[in-house]
């Protein structure tokens, strides 16, 4: 009978690192822990209470709100490295996991944040006796399910049908093909800069879906923004390469999306999606516009906003 643990993304009780830690959770589908065994007790149990077989949830309780990376389950021994991982900070032990899902938020009737009171590095959930844990323990199972599926799709927002001539800010789904505002460009260019983004696009929705969330897009008269999951008030302008065109070329579309639908949605949160982390002098401007960034990964998606995007 397995045991189930939580571990928090905190692995240095570094706010200043938490975002980076996030990401190299999702990229090594590991959890983290910065005590080493007979340093302290809670790296100690890290290394010799969690068997393989036991299901790790890497969360924590934040600002009064859950915070969770992902899930999975204990492979092999804990180790002190991970290769090619290039790690934020040193750290004292890890512990690879398989069938590693990454997950930022739970369903609706599930109590995650019941079992999020802790402000230790480490707790041990316990289903036989907890209420709250025995629900969070087999929301986990089903998503380690071989058999588990993605949820079904939502239902269209209402409004999604009007006519692209109102004003009036509205949400629909989200467009195979969106709009691109080249400049001295080829056709042939053109084209394959649209697919480029359809696929990136199609490849961030899936991977979202996974974790049952879900983009759709935001109108405003003629104008209509690549991506919005309302859910998390989150507007996405995709681009199909990391230049000081595209980037700059995004930023003034998010400007103008963002202004136009605050007044019905709210006030968004902003990132330029990318098919790879951009160099730092080319997206340094960004953060006095609050506007992350989001990129592709292999099969995962990072973003620098600690998890807002993931």
């Amino acid at each position: 009978m397995r045991n189930y643990w939580v571990v928090s993304p905190n692995v240095k009780n570094n706010e200043a690192t938490v975002s980076a830690w996030r990401r190299a959770s999702v990229l090594a589908r590991a959890a983290f822990m910065g005590w080493e065994p007979g340093d302290h007790h809670i790296g100690t149990r890290f290394v010799e209470k969690i068997a393989p077989g036991d299901v790790i949830l890497i969360a924590r309780r934040h600002h009064f709100a859950p915070e969770i990376v992902g899930l999975g389950i204990a492979k092999g021994k804990a180790r002190r490295t991970i290769k090619p991982l290039s790690a934020p900070e040193n750290f004292g032990t890890a512990r690879r996991l398989s069938r590693f899902i990454p997950v930022s938020r739970a369903p609706e009737g599930v109590p995650i944040i019941e079992v999020l009171q802790h402000t230790s590095a480490l707790a041990r959930l316990h289903p036989n006796t907890r209420d709250a844990d025995a629900r969070v323990c087999r929301w986990m199972e089903q998503l380690l399910s071989p058999n588990h599926k993605n949820p079904p799709k939502r239902a269209r927002a209402k409004g999604s049908g009007a006519s692209q001539n109102t004003t009036e800010a509205q949400l629909v789904d989200s467009p195979k093909h969106h709009q691109l505002d080249y400049i001295v460009r080829s056709r042939e260019q053109t084209t394959k800069a649209k697919k480029d983004e359809a696929r990136l696009l199609m490849a961030y929705r899936s991977w979202l879906k996974r974790q049952g969330r879900v983009l759709v897009a935001a109108k405003y008269g003629k104008l209509q923004c690549d991506a919005f999951e309302r859910a998390r008030r989150n507007l996405i302008e995709a681009k199909s390469s990391t230049s000081r065109e595209h980037i700059r070329m995004a930023a003034g579309q998010l400007l103008d999306y963002a202004f136009q639908i605050e007044g019905k949605f709210g006030k968004p949160h902003m990132a330029i999606l990318l098919p790879q982390e951009p160099e730092q002098n080319l997206v340094n401007w960004l953060p006095q516009l609050t506007i992350s960034l989001v990129w592709r990964k292999n099969a995962a998606f990072l973003d620098n906003a600690n998890g807002q995007f993931m």
